[in-house]
């Protein structure tokens, strides 16, 4: 409904619109003009060279940080994930020694051997210093 609304409105007197407009013809040569390289050569650009450059250089600066965060990043997580390895086997171990440790434990691994728990306590031997340096040879 509107574009026969349009088509009669615009009668035979309407001024027809150019299919492109002079911007976009602008555009396109500019564009061309990239594509080419033939921008290069116009003296502004030639003028600003040093500043393009140091441009070109802080991106590329800029994209090699990116990629060391990146990798900084990646170590970072693999030494976390090894870290939580590494944590649960020293409790593991440390468990397996706590229960080797135990009394029963030690009294069940020396039976093997023949040998068997003393039921007598120890006994605190005391010496004299005088006894002391009798025993000592010169």
């Amino acid at each position: 409904m509107n574009k026969l609304r349009s088509k009669i409105e615009e009668g035979p007197d309407t001024p027809v619109k150019p299919a492109i407009s002079v911007k976009a013809a602008r555009m396109s040569r500019g564009l061309l003009g990239v594509l080419n390289g033939s921008f290069l050569t116009r003296e502004n650009v030639l003028g600003n060279m040093p500043f393009i450059l140091f441009c070109a250089g802080l991106m590329i600066a800029y994209i090699a940080y990116g990629y060391q965060t990146e990798r900084v990043v990646r170590d970072l997580n693999s030494t976390g994930a090894e870290l939580k390895e590494l944590r649960s086997e020293y409790i593991t171990v440390r468990s397996q020694l706590e229960k080797t440790e135990q009394q029963s434990q030690v009294a069940a691994g020396i039976s093997e051997l023949g040998l068997r728990e003393s039921l007598v306590p120890p006994v605190k031997l005391e010496v004299r210093e005088k006894d002391l340096e009798n025993t000592r040879t010169p």
